[in-house]
């Protein structure tokens, strides 16, 4: 099957930019957390830092070590206001296993860039991560200064 001409310069973007990408991932179950890192790591993803909670990336010693935060939880309604909402340039994507509806309120209230719903390919989270730097860096200012439109914000599974 031959890949469009669309599909394979958005492909050919993310190869160049999520190589030197600094992701945080954010997660409580330290098993899910695991598993993610490897499988965005066979991937090809720059470098995954594995964090269990927010106060671990709001320390002032973590700041300019990321370049995206993926928080991952198992209700949206737990999950952390993104810290870096108002100015700090640094996308975030939630991912929660809710319906698509209730996914799209949370992340738009608590500052999310992107929201995914599980169970999630691993591909899939490295293409939204991809779309989210891609994002920030077109516009020159921080991802969350972006107005988000409820179609930017989830992909439910």
């Amino acid at each position: 099957m031959r890949m469009g001409t669309e599909a394979r310069h958005e492909l050919e973007r993310l190869m160049k930019v999520l190589p030197t990408a600094r992701i945080v991932l954010l997660d409580a179950n330290m098993e899910r957390r695991q598993a993610t890192r490897l499988a965005l790591s066979a991937l090809g993803v720059g470098s995954v830092r594995e964090v269990a909670s927010i106060d671990e990336v709001t320390d002032p010693s973590a700041q300019g070590t990321a370049d995206v935060l993926v928080v991952q939880v198992d209700d949206p309604e737990d999950a952390p206001t993104n810290p870096f909402r108002f100015g700090a340039g640094i996308p975030a994507v939630l991912v929660a296993e809710v319906p698509a509806q209730q996914l799209v309120r949370v992340a738009g209230r608590t500052g999310y860039d992107a929201a995914l719903g599980t169970p999630v390919a691993p591909r899939l989270l490295y293409r939204r991560i991809g779309s989210v730097l891609q994002r920030a860096r077109r516009l020159g200012r921080p991802a969350s200064a972006v107005i988000a439109t409820p179609a930017d914000l989830v992909t439910a599974n």
